[in-house]
């Protein structure tokens, strides 16, 4: 079996076909149940490939939001619309704590929710609580530039130092611009990477991304959209929750309704308490409520939405489907036990499989079964799942390497321009 063969089996059950159907229904309330391990992934795939759109998936907290969304990665390695939503700070009403990677990751999704097309968006309840700008203000605030248009160049140099744009010989991070001749380099809060557009006269002759160190060419493109530093504003701008910025047809998976509420509102009090000590200054600070997303307006907001939950504590009553999977078994590398465990499946009718992205560690596997003169019979599958599990429906038994020898699996979260260590050393020759 093939990973695209064990991807289309899901997403050629009638169960998910059933499910696709009922997001076409207004503000449809659906619970999925029995989900364990990475299979709550693999389902959710299956009904994505079935119903396009864009689609926002609320995790419990950073850590399972983060592997649950390295498991749509793998299991879709070409995609560029899976995109992961953190919060931007540590405390409310702290700014000297935000982080700037995660401010790039926010206006990432909003520029992309923004462009209309459809995006699968990964988050959790504290990235939530964070209110944005609104829709109408960001359609304002960004830059769009295309290739055959004429521009000035001195229009656009005025309009990034309006942006608070930083104007530099050589742009290194988000929120730098630089100009030379007919060229102009710009370091968008929405890209990972700078974009060189070059003049002929004022028509723009042709837009690429570059990397920063060695100033080669990434990907040439057509168009490209600046995105200014928009958490900046955050005391000049109105402000809305996300669910106001999404499209009307999102479609919302929620993994524990009740805890996110209980995190909205257990934020929100503490940024009640840390307003309330606030000293008192020449600057005044906005309120909470305009600021942050409380239980109450999310309650009220996540009504209108098409719902999935996908954990073991629906709130809402709805239509109600149930997956007989159960959770990979422990073995404490015991090898034997494995073998024995091989041979009990296959004689029950259930695929093996061994799901792993590293090559080595299957072959380490054959070379343990080899050693231990046992004969198996397992199917590879080379991607990585974050949990293995067993679909007693399907009888297919996803085993992940790393389980299997109890090595301890990381969550990765692309970072950006700070994973260029050359270009800090740039910052520093320039402070």
């Amino acid at each position: 079996m093939t990973v695209e063969e064990f991807k289309q089996s899901y997403q050629n059950l009638d169960k998910i076909k059933t499910i696709s159907s009922h997001l076409q229904e207004d503000a449809a309330k659906i619970s999925l149940k029995g989900l364990l391990g990475s299979s709550a992934a693999v389902v959710a795939n299956a009904v994505l490939k079935n119903k396009s759109g864009f689609h926002l998936f609320v995790l419990s907290d950073k850590e399972e939001a983060a592997f649950f969304l390295n498991d749509l990665e793998n299991l879709n390695k070409t995609a560029s619309n899976i995109l992961f939503f953190p919060h931007s700070y540590k405390r409310p009403y702290q700014l000297e704590e935000i982080d700037n990677a995660n401010v790039v990751s926010r206006a990432e999704v909003l520029e992309r929710i923004n462009r209309g097309n459809g995006s699968i968006v990964v988050t959790y309840p504290e990235a939530l609580f964070e209110k944005i700008i609104t829709k109408k203000q960001f359609a304002k605030t960004i830059l769009e530039i295309k290739k055959g248009v004429t521009y000035s160049i001195d229009f656009i140099n005025e309009l990034l130092i309006e942006y608070e744009f930083e104007k530099v010989d050589f742009v290194y991070e988000p929120g730098q611009f630089a100009v030379r001749g007919g060229i102009v380099d710009i370091f968008s809060f929405s890209n990972d990477v700078p974009y060189r557009v070059e003049f002929f006269g004022d028509e723009v002759d042709s837009i690429r991304t570059f990397d920063p160190v060695n100033q080669l060419s990434i990907k040439t493109m057509s168009r490209l959209t600046v995105v200014p530093n928009i958490q900046k504003r955050i005391t000049e701008e109105v402000r809305e929750d996300i669910l106001q910025f999404l499209p009307n047809q999102t479609t919302i998976w929620l993994k524990d309704y009740s805890l996110t509420v209980a995190t909205l509102e257990s934020e929100y009090k503490k940024a009640v308490d840390i307003y309330s000590n606030l000293p008192e200054s020449l600057v005044k600070h906005t309120a909470p409520i305009d600021l942050y997303f409380n239980k109450t307006l999310f309650e009220k907001s996540i009504a209108n939405f098409t719902t999935i939950e996908f954990g073991e504590r629906p709130f809402f009553k709805g239509e109600t489907f149930h997956f007989n999977i159960s959770a990979q078994p422990s073995f404490n590398k015991n090898f034997e036990l494995l073998i024995e465990d091989f041979k009990k499946n296959e004689k029950a009718g259930f695929t093996n499989m061994v799901v792993s992205s590293q090559a080595k560690q299957v072959e380490r596997l054959y070379a343990i079964f080899e050693d231990l003169s046992s004969s198996v019979q397992f199917t590879t599958l080379s991607f990585a799942l974050h949990e293995g599990f067993i679909d007693n429906d399907q009888k297919f038994i996803c085993y992940t390497d790393h389980q299997i020898f109890e090595r301890y699996h990381r969550f990765r979260l692309k970072e950006g321009f700070r994973k260029n260590q050359q270009a800090l050393t740039l910052k520093e020759i320039y402070n």
